[in-house]
């Protein structure tokens, strides 16, 4: 339940707060839009890209630890947290440019990136259209390179998820949001959670009106991006240092054999696999996160 308020938090859909003043910037991209940023510490710089539903907060137990030794910094993406009204469409395209605008922007030199989730494709394109030139090492949480499956990739989204199935969940949303979104919540969270999102129940009832008055569309194109995407053979290209974190408990990829691609495919990679965690491993064990990320940079960054 926790999770599921966290999300609709950072999609604007209940009260996100007021950040605290004295760690956050902004940077305003090339098309106008603002993007919110938490920075902290000082020292070589590190950049964390948050996932779908998630913020830049996700991050601010890993952030205080490493922020000892670095300068920190997180956004909100497009759509996320408090980076709204949305300017245009998203992109992973443009979530890359944003990303390689931040750079320009805080002036950093040779960070070390860092993508969970959807943030890890945000850095997987980057690192396609930009090369890594400007950077130090890259680290990857939990994500497939490409989310889709089929007869000859079985390692996308629950080992099953084809570009129809996909495609038919974002056509539903885009012709009633609220009923796709929150019959998908709804099964994910059980019984308990499924009848207090019905459309008598007062959640229920609250979220279908909030629902309706926001333009998902931007997030919709996100996702339609993220289904199309394939780096495949741009991983494999890859010449920069690579740690590669799976959640041995994830419910996206448990049981697929990520690992044993990653170390196949990005011969120079490290692959670390927490038993315990599931697709967030910074948020549940972010000590042990941190520590890993530190003992990474400080010998490839």
């Amino acid at each position: 339940m926790r999770g599921t308020l966290n999300a609709l938090r950072n999609f604007g859909l209940v009260g996100l707060g007021t950040p605290r003043a004295g760690d956050y910037d902004s940077f305003t991209a090339s098309d106008g839009q603002s993007v919110p940023v938490y920075v902290r510490g000082d020292g070589p710089p590190l950049v964390l890209v948050h996932g779908v539903g998630c913020s830049h907060r996700d991050w601010k137990p890993v952030a205080r630890q490493l922020a000892r030794r670095h300068c920190v910094l997180a956004w909100d993406a497009r759509g996320h947290g408090s980076c709204r009204p949305v300017l245009g469409s998203i992109t992973l395209a443009r979530l890359a440019t944003d990303l390689a605008e931040m750079l320009d922007h805080f002036g950093l030199e040779r960070p070390v990136l860092v993508g969970h989730s959807m943030g890890a494709l945000v850095l997987m394109q980057y690192l396609r259209e930009y090369g890594t030139q400007r950077v130090a090492a890259a680290a990857l949480i939990d994500q497939s390179p490409r989310i889709v499956t089929d007869e000859d990739w079985r390692m996308g989204l629950f080992g099953g998820c084809s570009a129809a199935m996909l495609s038919g969940l974002i056509a539903g949303a885009r012709q009633d949001l609220a009923e796709t979104l929150l019959n998908e919540i709804g099964a994910l969270g059980g019984d308990w959670l499924r009848r207090r999102l019905d459309i008598d129940a007062p959640l229920g009832r609250l979220l279908r009106r909030r629902l309706g008055n926001i333009d998902i569309r931007p997030l919709l194109d996100l996702a339609e991006s993220m289904a199309q995407a394939d780096f495949r053979s741009s991983l494999a290209r890859l010449d920069a240092p690579l740690w590669v974190v799976l959640g041995a408990r994830s419910p996206h990829y448990a049981g697929l054999p990520l690992e044993a691609w990653y170390r196949d495919t990005v011969k120079h990679a490290q692959v670390t696999v927490y038993p315990r965690a599931g697709h967030s491993p910074h948020v549940s064990e972010p000590l042990r996160f941190a520590r890993d990320l530190q003992r990474f940079m400080a010998d490839h960054a």
